[in-house]
């Protein structure tokens, strides 16, 4: 739930541990259209920019004033660095210092290569072994080390992608760790899973992992000086109510 921040006391009792929050960027109209964005550069629509203030609102209730971070990091991509954007303003509101946005390629999304553009049937007609590499594991907690390591034609690899989001949120955690705050990060949908592959595969696991990560969901993780990472929270969508709701994705049902 969104009140379980721990801020500073998680710093002092769990080893130095850095608290991280992760959200997923709003909705776009390839989102709602399933269609393969990956590194391609789609802007919010109008669903998308309300989850990102509802989202930015959340935050900002939950977090005291004096422990809202200077800085939110953030993809480079539009729909992340908008949502970013929106979380920044709302935690700048009565702290006395703006927060600001510090964009990192690093967070950004999966490289899809061949599948970016694509509605799911065409992909997975055009593709089908790229798509399936895409579709079956985008989001799964385990994969095998040979499927991590094979790469989308013309794009990266899960195990690429894991080792740049997480060399950039360790980064941010040591930055964070000195000066007893927690990091705020906006990224992918495609992102969100390998950071949760890879606290699977080296760490630890608190709360329900059982759902895809959906569009302006904040999840939360803790993260030690020794790089152990724990999930303690998974794709929260409490903040995310009527009219910002967000659709239930499928990637692996295609149309005959």
């Amino acid at each position: 739930m969104l009140g379980r921040i721990r801020h500073l006391a998680c710093v002092r009792t769990l080893g130095g541990a850095c608290e991280l929050i992760v959200v997923r960027h709003g909705e776009t109209e390839w989102n709602r259209a399933l269609r393969v964005q990956g590194s391609t550069d789609i802007e919010l629509n109008a669903k998308g920019r309300m989850q990102a203030d509802r989202c930015a609102a959340a935050l900002a209730k939950q977090l005291a004033l004096d422990s809202r971070p200077k800085v939110v990091l953030s993809s480079e991509l539009g729909r992340a660095a908008v949502t970013a954007a929106s979380i920044a303003l709302a935690l700048s509101e009565g702290a006395g210092a703006s927060t600001v946005v510090r964009q990192d390629p690093r967070l950004n999304e999966w490289d899809l290569g061949v599948l970016e553009g694509l509605r799911k049937e065409e992909a997975a007609k055009e593709h089908p072994e790229d798509w399936r590499l895409f579709s079956e594991h985008w989001s799964v907690p385990r994969v095998s080390p040979e499927v991590a390591a094979t790469r989308i034609a013309g794009g990266e690899s899960m195990r690429e992608v894991r080792a740049r989001a997480v060399a950039a949120l360790e980064e941010a955690c040591r930055e964070a760790r000195a000066e007893g705050m927690l990091v705020i990060a906006v990224t992918h949908g495609g992102v969100l899973g390998q950071l949760l592959q890879h606290t699977v595969e080296i760490g630890t696991v608190s709360a329900d992992i059982s759902t895809a990560p959906a569009n302006a969901c904040i999840s939360r993780f803790l993260v030690t000086p020794d790089g152990r990472w724990e999930v303690t929270s998974w794709s929260e969508i409490d903040h995310l109510d009527g009219d910002a709701a967000p659709h239930t994705v499928n990637y692996n049902k295609v149309a005959s």
